[in-house]
């Protein structure tokens, strides 16, 4: 993977601090990787995970990679933001994101691409200031932590009404379709596809994935079908030949919402 695509579906994380395991996680199929020093990382190996991570992605400029850096109001945070000066970062997430100024933190270090992790309270109380902020390429959902703080049971449909939230803030912002959360039951196939079709239906651009195993599931739903795009082909063909013209396409009228869906599909398909 020589760079992250423009319009990733699947973001895979791995551990800051499993080196041997990054090489692998570029040769998948997956559309971005995360090197992770937050969650995935015990307290006792931050610095050290950091260090070497620092070496090795100035070992390896040939690979694109975006980095989770500890939250902002943790002491790790400053040293980890030095990461973003390297080329070969090109995109910053930052978890627990709650304010505008949490962003603001990193673009006073580099003006770079950030992926605004909410998964607080807080943080959601503010979507749509954060999503409005300078450098944030896009919304990321971190739904397992934000239940837990909501002592929140269940599963994806209790999250529904936050889940729309995403996509309503991102919309208004004018950003990228926001990322949804893990499924964190990686060996569970069909409720990684569940969950990534409701995600997809709902607006998300993309899921968050924390095994290989997921990949495949998510860049597939996430991409046009062959009838998706069969369809978007026959309504811009029609469009053409009507010459400006009212048209219709299988007993429905295509309007201008219709076009630009057609259109979306088949950039997809690029």
């Amino acid at each position: 993977m020589e760079q992250i695509k423009k319009s990733a579906r699947s973001y895979l994380f791995v551990p800051a601090n499993r080196i041997e395991r990054f090489e692998k996680a570029l040769n998948t199929e997956a559309d971005a990787i995360i090197l992770d020093l937050e969650d995935a990382v015990p307290i006792e190996l931050k610095v050290p995970s950091r260090h070497a991570l620092k070496e090795w992605l100035i070992a390896h400029p040939e690979h694109q990679v975006m980095i989770r850096v500890n939250s902002r109001n943790t002491e790790w945070f400053a040293n980890d933001i030095e990461l973003a000066k390297l080329d070969n970062v090109c995109a910053i997430i930052l978890p627990k994101t709650e304010t505008s100024q949490d962003i603001e933190a990193i673009l006073a270090i580099k003006h770079i691409d950030t992926f605004a992790l909410v998964e607080t309270p807080l943080g959601f109380a503010n979507i749509r200031q954060i999503a409005n902020t300078k450098s944030v390429k896009a919304l990321m959902f971190g739904s397992i932590d934000f239940q837990l703080e909501m002592n929140m049971q269940g599963g994806y449909f209790e999250l529904l009404s936050f889940r729309n939230e995403f996509v309503l803030a991102s919309k208004l912002a004018g950003i990228d379709a926001p990322i949804d959360g893990v499924t964190v039951d990686f060996k569970d196939e069909t409720l990684i596809e569940l969950e990534t079709q409701q995600a997809k239906n709902l607006g998300f651009a993309g899921k968050l994935c924390i095994h290989p195993n997921q990949i495949n599931i998510v860049n597939r739903t996430f991409t046009p079908t062959d009838a998706e795009v069969e369809w978007a082909r026959k309504v811009l063909k029609t469009v053409d030949e009507a010459q400006g013209q009212a048209v219709s396409l299988e007993g429905k009228m295509v309007d201008l919402p219709v076009i630009l869906r057609a259109e979306k599909i088949l950039k997809q398909t690029d």
